[in-house]
């Protein structure tokens, strides 16, 4: 089973959605292998669904992410101010695949 990535992020001054679906099969094998890496080293299936701030600031930047492999599914909502360094790491790489992914939802 290929693992799958659906990511959105909302919010931001002007409030535009960015939001993509792609299999980690169908990028090239160094994007491939970082994001990998780095949902290994968030042990992303570990990670709590809701990493939300108490009073969010506004014009915020918010990010759902979730992932289906053969570990299971599980989705992450979380902020620029309530995410970890290695997530904030995981959210630019996302980015910059949704910018450029062919299949945009």
């Amino acid at each position: 089973m290929s693992t799958r990535i659906r990511y959105e992020r909302t919010g931001g001054f002007a409030g535009l959605k960015l939001s993509c679906t792609f299999d980690l099969d169908d990028l090239p094998e160094d994007q491939a292998d970082k994001v990998s890496e780095l949902l290994e080293e968030l042990d992303f299936f570990g990670l709590p669904e809701r990493m939300l701030p108490s009073h969010p600031p506004v014009d915020q930047f918010a990010y759902k992410i979730e992932v289906e492999s053969k570990k299971g599914n599980h989705r992450v909502l979380t902020t620029d101010s309530a995410a970890p360094e290695k997530m904030r790491e995981l959210i630019h790489l996302l980015n910059h695949l949704a910018r450029g992914y062919r299949k945009k939802d």
